[in-house]
Parts: structure tokens; sequence; C-alpha cells
């Protein structure tokens, strides 16, 4: 499902980078992330869109606004981090439990690597 009447809607077409994870019944979760754009109606600003498959939600499509690409970018692999972490599965990344991306917590943002 896209969001086309956003003008930060998710395009497969500009996808830059896919991660797989697995449920605990071994369903897939794929996580795309879109280039970084140019926000079309402020132009000196970017968002950075993405999609969560497989875990059955209302609304798989999100985005992140950013001063520039860089923030834009990173600020969407939180998002992504964040939305992951309230789903009610349990999810593996290679195995492990740790998803590998940054989330808000209590202290700010958080990577574990």
């Amino acid at each position: 499902m896209t969001d086309t009447g956003s003008p930060y809607a998710f395009d497969p077409s500009s996808v830059i980078a896919s991660r797989s994870l697995r449920t605990a019944d071994g369903g897939g979760v794929t996580v795309r992330l879109c280039a970084p754009q140019r926000m079309p109606d402020a132009p000196g600003d970017w968002y950075c869109a993405f999609r969560i498959e497989g875990l059955g939600a209302e609304k798989p499509d999100g985005y992140a606004l950013g001063i520039d690409a860089v923030q834009a970018l990173l600020l969407a692999t939180v998002r992504i981090g964040d939305r992951l972490a309230l789903t009610a599965q349990p999810l593996t990344f290679l195995g492990g439990s740790e998803l590998r991306f940054p989330r808000t917590t209590e202290h700010g943002t958080e990577l574990i690597l």
C-alpha cells in the first residue's frame, strides 16, 4: 500500500538499501529505504521515505524530514527502529534479537552495533 497522495510517498524506484528480518514464526519482514530527496514544498529541506513490509501494518510507509540529505537519512533509520521496537511480534536479524537500527530512548537516540 502506498500513500500516493503524499508528496513524500515511498517510491520503489529510489530504494537505496534494504534489510531482511524474521518473525518468530519464520515469516519475512523487509525494510526498504529510499534515497533522500528535496522536499517539493520546501526545497531547502529534505525527506527520506521508507517502507516496512511483512508486519501486516495498515500503513507500512513512512518518512523523516531533515535540514539536509544526511539528517533525513539518519532520522528515517531512527523512525524505522522506533516502529520495529513497537511491534508486538519478536523480530530477529541474522538470528539475533538486535535489529541494528537506531531508536529513541529516554536518553535520546541509541544505536547498538
